[in-house]
């Protein structure tokens, strides 16, 4: 059974080899330099930074919100192994709570998908994000990303 904590630095080593081949790829669009980097720099940057863990306490998902320099905007981010379908209805319920709580602190949670990561589409539809545009991602090829929003209920 799945569960969530605090981020360690710890979690960053575990997670980083084991990533899903598709976040992989959208960091790479994304022209991160590795997947060791862009955990470790969501761990340090977000305002509020969670694990996802297995019963052995091992990560198998990270996310947060970094906050933007914008006034009440945050960055919403996650990245996970395979092993995050283990307990897909809690990590959902669990996903939903994250993000209202995300909400308390940032009016609008934002950021950019790689077009091709359908699992990410998905969740990000059933957590009630809207898609914008596509633009453009910085990394080789220039692939297509969407950027992505939700608004806090006021």
């Amino acid at each position: 059974m799945l569960e969530t904590r605090p981020s360690q630095p710890e979690d960053v080593t575990y997670l980083a080899p084991r990533l899903r081949e598709a976040d992989r790829q959208e960091l790479l669009a994304a022209g991160s330099p590795s997947p060791e980097q862009s955990l470790t720099d969501g761990l340090m940057l977000s305002k509020q930074c969670i694990s996802i863990v297995d019963e052995e306490d091992r990560a198998v998902a990270m996310f947060g919100v970094c906050p933007s320099s914008e006034e009440g905007v945050g960055f919403v981010w996650l990245l996970g192994s395979d092993e995050i379908k283990r307990d897909k209805t809690k990590f959902l319920r669990r996903s939903k709570q994250w993000v209202d709580i995300f909400h308390e602190e940032f009016a609008v949670l934002t950021n950019f998908v790689d077009r091709r990561n359908e699992v990410h589409l998905k969740w990000l539809r059933w957590l009630g994000f809207k898609f914008l545009r596509i633009v453009n991602a910085p990394g080789p090829g220039n692939l297509p990303f969407y950027e992505f929003a939700r608004i806090r209920n006021v």
